[in-house]
């Protein structure tokens, strides 16, 4: 790994979104799956990790995957999915449901594969947690459960640095991030979002010409950076509006100069004012009759 490559790994190892608690994981099973298992796609991802194969994977989009090696299988979003293992001599696994929470969530899933799966000998770095997980998950100590879905969760995030660091996906945040004078711009968007921050001021931060830095954004990320810092306000700002907070406090803390501004820009990219996009969120609750006592 170059000495660029290398500091580019560890900015992003401080990005923000890294240190929020806004990843979760839930482990249903852990032990020998015999036959088929199908998983429905339902409010985010899965996760897989097949201790001991061969298994054989099918998801819709995809054509059928043998799996003979320890390895590591992502769905990032939804999807629904079969697994097969032999009926007699079965295959070890550990699987998780994923919850992104974040507001970066979106972004952060940008430009990521709906199916990435990687044998656990090229994670680098990773062989201690990986340890760590599998005598967890196949023991009965107590907290168990609390102790793998922790761990589920560190090994995520060491998965999102091994991906910044290997360069490992063509387009998307973490294409950026792996990118040293991107992963500047980045970091500066998403550690204060509600800076002033043009396109001539984050070609400055990157160390590059305005023209330059906009076609390698695009090129790398997928958006431009002017529709990747609004995408990101919006998205905070939907959080804060979900916690309560008053349209003034959200406005300036998303950089907006006032209210009416975050209210156009929320309108044109969700086609709703934020008053009416917090009564739609609501309307399911206020539907739901408690029964009496």
């Amino acid at each position: 790994m170059s000495e660029e490559t290398r500091r580019s790994s560890e900015d992003a190892a401080l990005f923000p979104w890294l240190n929020r608690h806004s990843l979760g994981a839930s482990v249903f099973f852990s032990g020998r799956l015999c036959g088929t298992q199908d998983y429905v796609g339902r409010n985010g991802g899965h996760l897989h990790l097949v201790r001991r194969g061969p298994v054989e994977l099918r998801a819709a989009g995809q054509p059928p995957l043998r799996i003979a090696r320890p390895s590591l299988i992502l769905f990032a979003r939804a999807t629904g999915h079969r697994i097969d293992a032999d009926e007699a001599a079965g295959a070890d696994l550990i699987c998780a449901q994923l919850a992104f929470d974040s507001p970066e969530a979106e972004l952060l899933l940008l430009g990521f594969p709906d199916l990435l799966v990687i044998a656990l000998d090229d994670l680098d770095g990773l062989a201690p947690v990986l340890q760590r997980l599998f005598d967890e998950a196949f023991s009965e100590d107590f907290g168990q459960r609390a102790a793998v879905d922790l761990l589920i969760e560190l090994l995520l995030i060491m998965l999102l640095r091994h991906c910044i660091a290997r360069g490992t996906l063509e387009r998307g945040l973490l294409a950026g991030l792996s990118e040293p004078r991107l992963a500047r711009a980045l970091s500066a968007m998403h550690g204060a979002p509600e800076r002033a921050l043009n396109l001539e001021r984050l070609a400055e931060i990157a160390g590059m010409s305005r023209s330059t830095f906009a076609a390698a954004f695009k090129a790398r990320v997928g958006v431009s950076p002017g529709d990747y810092l609004t995408t990101l306000r919006l998205a905070l700002a939907k959080q804060a509006l979900l916690a309560g907070r008053p349209l003034k406090a959200v406005a300036a803390e998303a950089g907006y100069a006032s209210p009416t501004a975050l209210a156009r820009a929320f309108q044109r990219q969700f086609g709703l004012a934020p008053r009416d996009w917090l009564a739609q969120r609501a309307m399911p609750a206020k539907m739901v009759r408690t029964p009496s006592p």
